[in-house]
């Protein structure tokens, strides 16, 4: 059995072979709290297919089952629509999990660590009043700050000017997760981000979200409710298969937006833009 806490929760991966879950060793955690997710890893020559409606197919398929024991299955195929490569079935919370892998093709390693994984980590994360967010994270001076925005815009060249003009340390460079714990919004990195070096296990207060437009000259503005939720919400990663789920993370989205300054950074990739976002951030945080 192996343990694990990503954004504070606590995992307990439990499998018949010893996992090499070198993704994970960051998080690894000797923690007797009781677990948050339970998941089981198991192997199979041949997975079948699970009962239910088919509510996304989108070569990752959700299924929900309103009947048995599991609530929701999720699936990866390979080349034919049978060929059942990985299969997650969990109850109606995400507490309790069950990830099967085909063997010999696959392992065990990818099966909790991968895609599946990251699914039961990001849906258990909403009973906790959290989300994932399309996002690069920064900690710097006691401060989190979360640069958004779509693919190739820039997030991860503003992060970078952070790291290298302020020693601003890199949270996570794709998929932060968000909490909000007594009334106060924290950022946490996350194993999913591409690179190793780009997946830490640190922790910040959250002081503000950055959304970002690329443009020939820098400005910022503080956006209001109605357009922070506008732009935020396509870089969340949310449950629209399930109106239940769907309804729990718009309330955090919410709660968060209520906590969280939201800003429209207009800028060119320079070190002005790392200047203007700081004096913004610490002159409305004195």
């Amino acid at each position: 059995m192996q343990k694990i806490s990503i954004a504070d929760l606590k995992i307990e991966i439990d499998s018949n072979k010893t996992l090499q879950l070198e993704k994970f060793k960051p998080f690894e955690c000797l923690d007797k709290q009781k677990p948050q997710i339970i998941v089981k890893v198991s192997a199979s020559e041949y997975i079948p297919k699970p009962s239910g409606k088919v509510v996304l197919d989108e070569k990752i398929v959700w299924v929900k089952n309103e009947d048995g024991e599991q609530d929701t299955s999720v699936y990866i195929c390979r080349k034919e629509p049978d060929d059942i490569a990985y299969l997650l079935s969990t109850n109606e919370q995400w507490s309790k999990a069950n990830i099967c892998y085909k063997q010999p093709e696959f392992d065990g390693e990818s099966a909790a660590t991968g895609p599946l994984g990251e699914i039961l980590f990001r849906n258990r994360l909403l009973f906790n009043q959290g989300l994932v967010v399309h996002a690069s994270a920064v900690e710097y001076d006691g401060k989190g700050i979360i640069f958004s925005a779509p693919s190739e815009t820039g997030k991860t060249t503003q992060a970078k000017l952070w790291c290298e003009k302020m020693g601003a340390e890199l949270i996570n460079n794709d998929r932060p997760a968000i909490r909000i714990i007594d009334n106060k919004p924290y950022i946490y990195g996350t194993p999913w981000s591409g690179e190793p070096s780009e997946c830490n296990n640190n922790s910040a207060s959250l002081s503000a979200i950055i959304m970002l437009e690329q443009a020939s000259k820098n400005y910022i503005v503080k956006l209001s409710t109605e357009e922070a939720v506008t732009r935020l919400m396509p870089r969340c990663f949310l449950p629209y298969y399930d109106r239940d789920l769907m309804n729990i993370a718009m309330n955090n989205l919410e709660n968060l937006l209520r906590l969280v300054p939201v800003y429209l950074l207009k800028c060119k990739p320079d070190l002005e833009a790392v200047d203007l976002v700081y004096k913004t951030i610490w002159r409305d945080n004195k």
